[in-house]
């Protein structure tokens, strides 16, 4: 069994160990004078699940024994529906309790940073908060809908503090600066990892492009973070911090840079490349490359199948109205396979010949879209034109024989 493996294994039992535990300590526990509340913030992980980092919630009692990490941000995977439901959107998250030892190990083990930010919470704030995940660790509560934007690990946590605390929280809405879309939040956590970054980009929606408010942008973690740094308690007319300044209790390392042969853009620059040199060649020796041109019309169209589903099949609502359907639809699925006949030039000619018309307005357009298009798939776009060309002009010749 490979070390990471092992490693999943082991911390697997011992989490669910801690937590059987925690279960049978939960109820009825009333915290002392000495009773510490804590936002704790995760850095960004190198799996892609944890590439936005994680936000948790911190309470430690050392006069009872307690030290106790609350979890919104755990899932089964022994679901066997587990992937199913990620697919389509219907996954549920479960609010999870450990023991905060149990919880760093994980991130020891991935090398991540835990930033801890005390709450200055009074003892019946304190109280009532752990009353309230309490009732939220109820079996019949702890299980609810994950939504990537709007009710996660992070919104969750913000949520709950904002109503189970009875003092109203202000959150300084001018420390943002300029305002940002849903995508623009979450491109910095993606620099180091620029095929995730394309495949966001390719899966996002319209409605990822929409200008978040600020109580929005805490859905990342790190942005929770600087949130609550800058919130007040709001008494009356009085204004008192929320949070003390964070420390790092666990450091670990930042991840590592990508090269530019690895990245997306190299690689479709090197298929714009290949597409370019094949026309030249072909109109030079007169040959036409058919299996090409059925290989990269029939992979984009498989992606179009992908999107499609995610748009009308499934429900995470950020991934609808997505236009990069302008160019990676279903129906070049369907062109590929036709590509491999010969004898159907007639739809060939006309297929291509709208094809080629729609990626050429696209990139053109590319930039005046509502929606951001991710740029290192132009070189791709580039050479589905040229290709369509190439079929075009070939089919129409052919139509012209007959």
């Amino acid at each position: 069994m490979k070390r990471s493996g092992f490693f999943a294994v082991i911390l697997s039992l011992g989490l669910s160990t801690c937590h059987l535990l925690v279960s049978a300590q939960l109820p009825g526990v009333t915290l002392t004078d000495s009773a510490k509340v804590s936002l704790i913030t995760c850095s960004q992980g190198n799996e892609l699940y944890s590439i936005f980092g994680h936000s948790a919630i911190r309470v430690n009692d050392p006069a009872i024994g307690i030290d106790w990490v609350f979890n919104y941000g755990t899932f089964d995977f022994s679901d066997p529906k587990f992937y199913p439901n990620f697919i389509k959107g219907k996954l549920n998250y479960i609010l999870s309790v450990s023991n905060y030892e149990h919880f760093e190990y994980t991130y020891i083990y991935e090398n991540r940073f835990i930033y801890e930010q005390q709450i200055n919470l009074t003892p019946q704030e304190k109280q009532q908060l752990l009353d309230s995940l309490s009732i939220n660790y109820l079996p019949q509560n702890r299980y609810y809908l994950y939504d990537f934007l709007f009710d996660n690990c992070a919104t969750r946590i913000r949520n709950i503090f904002a109503e189970a605390v009875p003092r109203t929280i202000v959150f300084n809405d001018s420390m943002y600066g300029e305002s940002m879309s849903f995508r623009d939040l979450l491109m910095p956590f993606v620099v180091e990892k620029p095929w995730a970054k394309l495949g966001i980009n390719l899966l996002l929606g319209v409605k990822a492009d929409r200008i978040a408010t600020p109580w929005e942008y805490m859905f990342l973690p790190d942005y929770m973070m600087e949130a609550f740094q800058y919130a007040s308690f709001q008494t009356d007319t009085t204004l008192y911090p929320v949070a003390k300044e964070k420390v790092t209790l666990l450091v670990g390392k930042k991840l590592p840079r990508n090269s530019f042969r690895n990245s997306p853009l190299f690689v479709f620059m090197a298929v714009f490349l290949i597409a370019a040199g094949l026309t030249i060649w072909g109109v030079r020796k007169r040959k036409y490359s058919r299996w090409f041109d059925a290989l990269l019309f029939g992979l984009v169209g498989l992606l179009g199948v992908v999107l499609a589903f995610q748009w009308f099949g499934s429900d995470h609502v950020v991934m609808s109205n997505n236009y990069n359907l302008l160019w990676a639809h279903p129906l070049h699925l369907i062109a590929a396979i036709v590509l491999l006949f010969k004898n159907s030039a007639g739809f060939l000619k006309y297929y291509f010949l709208i094809n080629m018309a729609l990626l050429l307005l696209l990139m053109l357009c590319w930039f005046l879209l509502p929606q951001t298009l991710p740029f290192p798939l132009f070189p791709m776009v580039a050479s589905m034109a040229i290709r369509s060309a190439v079929v075009y002009k070939r089919a129409k010749r052919i139509v012209r024989k007959e």
